[in-house]
């Protein structure tokens, strides 16, 4: 099968100062200890938490360069955490990281060890999920304790470097910096920055008098089961639309089915789906049996613009309503951002992110500019301080 890669990549920029959690050291991960949160605890007599000491959920690091998934397993990294009140270490606590559902039971000297994938950019929160079996020093909790260790959490985050090889003055307008800067991958790394990854089919189901048919599902696939695609159920007004992989001078099977009634193309015909472009299909159903003409007025195709573009991009943590612009990066990583100089010297944070969407309105390519506002940050995107030059 062949997959159309276009590769492209683009560091964008989005809202709100915020900083990384923990200092890093020359390895790309934070020092021991740099990810800590606590959370105060009322006295409470008879109890662990009697003294009032503060529930400490600590990382023993708070950051991971990327690396990309490896058949031996090599992107995957322990790291270990504790978890105490006060001096006093918490024995039988639930941890979960991220979304993962896996229970991570502190050990009796509050110790804890979780699996990183350093393959996935995110900044991962880890929480304490239930402390019904816990105690701390031999004494059971409290409920002060108990609801303070619940609150306690901490982050580690998985990114790329970003580099700031020089910022300069920005010819021509008055007051704004152009900083050229790259995303650095590991040596020998395959990145996908942003890229084409699919195309759109869209269009329209009707039946034999011209009123749409909702919940009608239109599927592609060839004989041998390769290009499968299902579309969403369609609508009031009978749209659908699916997204694909081209492929190259193959014919496509056609097909709608409501409910349990499957309509498809003539016997030994099937469609032939134009490369590197969206499509619209407009199909009318038959008024008797379940045999769709393959040809105007009953099945109309034309192109249409847009593809489904996804990979790595980086953005800019600065104040909401901030104005600027950044070039998609080429193969290397590298980029141009432009933006005020009161801005940059405030010394922002960039963000990172995965990012899947669907652009209709433009073909984007190395090079191209593009406004603030294209890309936002999301929960669980890394915060990234960059290194290099600094504005002469």
């Amino acid at each position: 099968m062949k997959r159309w890669t276009i590769v492209l990549s683009s560091v964008l920029l989005a809202a709100a100062l915020a900083g990384c959690k923990g200092s890093e050291d020359a390895g790309g991960g934070a020092a021991p200890g740099a990810a800590v949160a606590t959370a105060s605890v009322a006295p409470s007599a008879g109890s662990a938490n009697e003294t009032g000491a503060g529930a400490i959920l600590a990382l023993e690091r708070d950051s991971f360069t990327l690396k990309q998934w490896k058949n031996d397993g090599s992107h995957m990294t322990a790291m270990s955490g504790t978890l105490k009140l006060g001096d006093l270490p918490v024995a039988g606590a639930v941890i979960h990281a991220g979304a993962s559902k896996r229970d991570i039971v502190t050990q009796d000297d509050g110790s804890f060890a979780l699996t990183v994938d350093r393959s996935l950019l995110s900044e991962t929160p880890v929480k304490v999920v239930a402390v019904d079996q816990a105690h701390a020093g031999g004494k059971p909790l409290g409920d002060q304790a108990a609801s303070a260790l619940l609150k306690a959490e901490a982050f580690y985050s998985v990114y790329y470097p970003i580099e700031i090889t020089r910022a300069d003055d920005a010819p021509g307008k008055e007051g704004e910096v152009e900083v050229h800067a790259r995303i650095v991958s590991d040596p020998g790394d395959v990145v996908t920055f942003f890229q084409v990854d699919k195309y759109r089919i869209g269009g329209t189901v009707k039946d034999a008098d011209g009123a749409p048919v909702k919940d009608a599902v239109v599927w592609i696939d060839r004989d041998e089961g390769e290009g499968f695609g299902k579309s969403t159920p369609t609508d009031a007004e009978g749209r659908y639309e699916l997204y694909y992989l081209p492929e190259q001078e193959e014919g496509t099977n056609l097909s709608v089915t409501i409910g349990t009634t499957r309509y498809t193309l003539p016997e030994n015909r099937v469609f032939h789906i134009p490369e590197e472009t969206s499509v619209q299909i407009n199909i009318t159903l038959p008024s008797e049996g379940t045999v769709i003409d393959d040809k105007p007025p009953t099945l109309v195709s034309v192109t249409s613009p847009g593809a489904m573009y996804t990979g790595v991009l980086a953005g800019l943590r600065v104040p909401k309503g901030t104005s600027y612009t950044v070039t998609i990066p080429d193969q290397e990583g590298r980029f141009v951002l432009t933006l005020r100089k009161s801005v940059w010297d405030m010394k922002p944070r960039f963000f990172e992110t995965k990012l899947t969407r669907f652009v209709e309105d433009r073909q984007l390519s190395w090079g191209d500019s593009l406004p603030s506002g294209f890309l936002q940050a999301e929960a669980g995107d890394p915060s990234v301080e960059a290194g290099g030059a600094e504005m002469d």
